[in-house]
């Protein structure tokens, strides 16, 4: 039985609540924590918080509330909505993590005294020779590795995820056999955009600016209501009549435009990515390393000049603003944001 000390960010849905469970039964001093950040939002609003207390009321543990919803309004919404304005697709769940559940909020872990802080973040923590990495979940489909992969090395070695070694119906069975009140309860991407509907968001926050649809040759094809509507790779709501399916290639933000082509022109193998956040101080130049360029998107074998990834095959929409992790093996051992 291990007696230290870990905080529990615990968000009202199931997996965050077995993680609590799991926790105590190993015999850690359990304390319960959850970030109120958006008024109205899916694993961080005011719904979520009346769920996870009743989650600590019912396994025994100390409860505690924090308001950072101006933080996460400054440091997250605003730069989503920034992003988008300048022609670029954020991962704001990425920022989040890395800015506020594993970054200003460490402070609280170290005023509580607490010697580990937990999640129920479907990853583990691997140490190999002194070093520390964020791993794949025994639950691939589940894995959230990806989302974590901003987090400063410096924390890797305090971070228990509980949940790595389980699959989603583990957990669930979990939930069930020990009546917990959130079984059916599930967290969502975008926690501030409850409907999930990002194009309705953007419209409330962002005024519109129209300006012209073009091809790869300039030539105007239509229009569109603001550039912030689009996104690499879209292919739907384009309002453009042709004999063959027409892509966003890219968006010209100068000059308020929306470039689209074929299928063909989406491809790219290469790309620069800036913040890197490295996990490793081993040559990379010497593993077999891969890439994701997208959360449900399959790896791909790369290598690294600098911070410029090179793909070993072409794929499609390769998209600023998000987040392209590498991997050797199982193991994140860099991440950044995608430059194009």
């Amino acid at each position: 039985m291990d007696s230290s000390k870990v905080l529990v960010g615990m968000s009202g849905g199931v997996d965050s609540s077995v993680a609590v469970l799991l926790l105590k039964q190993e015999g850690y001093d359990v304390h319960g924590f959850t970030l109120y950040m958006w008024e109205d939002g899916r694993c961080s609003g005011r719904e979520d918080v009346e769920a996870a207390v009743a989650v600590a009321r019912k396994i025994g543990i100390p409860h505690t509330v924090i308001d950072v919803r101006k933080q996460f309004e400054s440091e997250v919404v605003n730069y989503f909505l920034d992003e988008y304005r300048n022609g670029r697709t954020p991962n704001p769940c990425a920022l989040c993590n890395q800015r506020i559940r594993f970054g200003s909020f460490w402070h609280s872990v170290e005023r509580a005294g607490a010697d580990f802080l937990s999640t129920g973040h479907y990853s583990r923590i691997v140490e190999e020779s002194g070093e520390y990495f964020l791993a794949r979940a025994k639950d691939e489909k589940k894995s959230q590795e990806y989302f974590l992969a901003l987090i400063p090395k410096r924390h890797l070695s305090r971070l228990i995820f509980p949940l790595g070694e389980l699959t989603k119906t583990q957990v669930r069975a979990i939930a069930s056999e020990y009546d917990l009140p959130v079984v059916c309860r599930e967290s969502q991407d975008i926690c501030f955009i409850p409907d999930g509907n990002t194009a309705s968001f953007l419209r409330r926050h962002l005024e519109e600016k129209p300006g012209n649809i073009v091809d790869l040759e300039g030539n105007v094809l239509g229009t569109h209501q603001g550039i912030w509507f689009h996104t690499i790779g879209q292919r739907k709501g384009l309002g453009i009549a042709a004999s063959e399916p027409f892509y966003v290639i890219s968006v010209d933000v100068k000059n308020n435009r929306v470039i689209v082509g074929s299928r063909s022109a989406l491809s790219g193998s290469s790309f620069r990515l800036s913040h890197l956040n490295r996990f490793t101080d081993r040559d990379l130049s010497e593993l077999a390393l891969t890439c994701k360029i997208r959360y449900a998107f399959p790896e791909v074998p790369c290598r690294l000049e600098g911070d410029q990834v090179i793909l070993d095959h072409p794929v499609d929409a390769i998209t600023p603003g998000q987040l392209g992790v590498i991997y050797w093996e199982d193991r994140v051992v860099m991440a950044g944001i995608i430059e194009g």
